[in-house]
C-alpha cells in the first residue's frame, strides 16, 4: 500500500520557487508545511504579517509569493531597513521598525489584527522571544505563529556569535514552553507566571527543520487559568 504524502509540494511552492524566496523546497523547504497549516486561510480575509522582508535585492519575493498564495488578505511586512519601502504598493504593506521592540509590535499588532505572524527578522534569540511573548498574545483564537530559522539557537560557527545576545536561546524557551504545554502545567519546567498564561494559550506545535509553528487556543483551560493566577499570586 502506497499512502499519498501528507505534505506535498503544492502551489505554496511553486510560488516560492517563482518568486525566488528561499522558502521554497529548492532551499529550506518550509512552504510544504506552511502550505497544509494555511490552507484554511487561503480565501478569507485577514492580515498576514511577516516581520523581516529580506534584502532588497530580493525584492520582497516572500511577501510576493503570500500576495498570490492567500486571494482576499491584507499583507505585511515589517522591517528596519528603509530601502525596502519601496516595494510597498497596493500588493502589500511595508511598515518600517523595530521588530524587537514591544511597543512597536503592539501597534502593528493593533492596528492590522495579523491572525498569522511568521518571524523572519533578525534570529536573534532576544528579538525572537520578545516577538513571541508580545504578539502571540495579541493573536485571535485560531490564529498562528511562526518563527523561522530557529537553528540560530544551537552551536555555529564563530561568525554567527551575533545571534546569541541573551541568556537563554529561543529554542530552550519555546522548549520550556512545550514541555509544559506537553505536561498539562505542572509544577515542572518552572515558568514565570507569563510564561505559563503563554502556555494556555497555546492549541498545538509543530516543529520541521528551522521551524516552529504555535497554534493558538479557542480558549484556555479553567485549571490552566488557575495555574496562571496561583502563579502570580506566588511571584507576586
Amino acid at each position: 500500500m502506497t499512502l499519498p504524502p501528507l505534505l506535498p509540494l503544492g502551489e505554496l511552492d511553486q510560488l516560492a520557487q517563482e518568486m525566488g524566496t528561499d522558502k521554497s523546497s529548492r532551499t529550506h523547504d518550509y512552504m510544504r508545511l506552511y502550505e497544509f497549516l494555511f490552507k484554511p486561510f487561503k480565501d478569507q480575509e485577514f492580515c498576514f504579517m511577516e516581520l523581516g522582508v529580506g534584502l532588497p535585492r530580493i525584492k520582497a519575493a516572500s511577501l510576493r509569493s503570500w500576495r498570490q498564495f492567500f486571494t482576499k488578505a491584507l499583507i505585511v511586512g515589517v522591517d528596519n531597513d528603509r530601502r525596502v519601502r519601496k516595494f510597498s504598493g497596493d500588493d502589500f504593506t511595508i511598515c518600517i521598525g523595530d521588530a524587537s521592540d514591544p511597543a512597536f509590535l503592539t501597534k502593528m499588532a493593533q492596528t492590522y489584527k495579523p491572525s498569522i505572524v511568521l518571524d523572519d527578522a533578525s534570529h536573534k534569540w532576544s528579538h525572537q522571544i520578545i516577538a513571541f511573548k508580545t504578539m502571540f498574545p495579541l493573536l485571535p483564537p485560531g490564529g498562528l505563529y511562526v518563527i523561522e530559522d530557529i537553528f540560530t539557537s544551537f552551536p555555529m560557527p564563530i561568525k554567527y556569535d551575533v545571534y546569541a545576545d541573551h541568556p537563554e536561546s529561543c529554542w530552550t524557551f519555546i522548549s520550556r514552553l512545550q514541555a509544559a504545554l506537553a505536561g498539562c502545567q505542572t509544577e515542572w519546567p518552572a515558568l514565570s507566571a507569563e510564561e505559563s498564561e503563554l502556555v494556555s494559550w497555546i492549541d498545538a506545535v509543530f516543529l520541521t527543520r528551522r521551524t516552529v509553528i504555535f497554534v493558538k487556543r479557542e480558549a484556555q483551560r479553567p485549571e490552566e487559568v488557575e495555574r496562571v493566577a496561583e502563579l502570580k499570586r506566588r511571584q507576586g
